[in-house]
């Protein structure tokens, strides 16, 4: 065999076994695809199951608190505790509220006095203004004459 037949049964080979690396590898990836999707069923439905869990929980200590006594002693003091924070919290939020609108309400009030106030100086300006332009008016037509 010459160099060159050499060459090209070497270069249909690599070809050829490049051709079946990529198939391969295309294959590797559509599997490695097909796990990944799984493992998000999976997850899925173990999210699905704590739900479940959680509105069982819900459910029991709602409708039969005496079970809670009884075995979950600690897990319901913690209960306890954590509504008796939220509770104190929506008292602040509600306080903070009423606090704000007074604050409004106090702001409003004192805008209007000072509107008040300016339209009463405005107003007093306006006729001072008006009195000296007659005044003025008046020494014109004198001095015209």
């Amino acid at each position: 065999m010459s160099f060159l037949d050499n060459l090209k049964e070497t270069t249909k080979n690599l070809g050829g076994k490049m051709a079946e690396t990529a198939s391969d590898l295309k294959e590797k990836a559509s599997d490695k695809i097909e796990i990944e999707k799984l493992k998000m069923k999976i997850s899925s439905a173990e999210s699905d199951i704590k739900s479940v869990y959680t509105e069982m929980g819900k459910k029991l200590f709602e409708e039969h608190p005496e079970y809670l006594e009884k075995f979950f002693t600690e897990e319901k003091g913690k209960i306890d505790e954590l509504k008796a924070t939220i509770a104190g919290l929506n008292d602040k939020i509600e306080a903070a509220k009423a606090a704000l609108k007074d604050a409004a309400e106090k702001f409003q009030a004192v805008a209007a006095d000072k509107t008040d106030d300016l339209k009463g100086f405005a107003t007093v300006a306006f006729k001072s203004l008006k009195a000296g332009l007659e005044e003025a008016k008046k020494t014109f037509d004198q001095e015209k004459k």
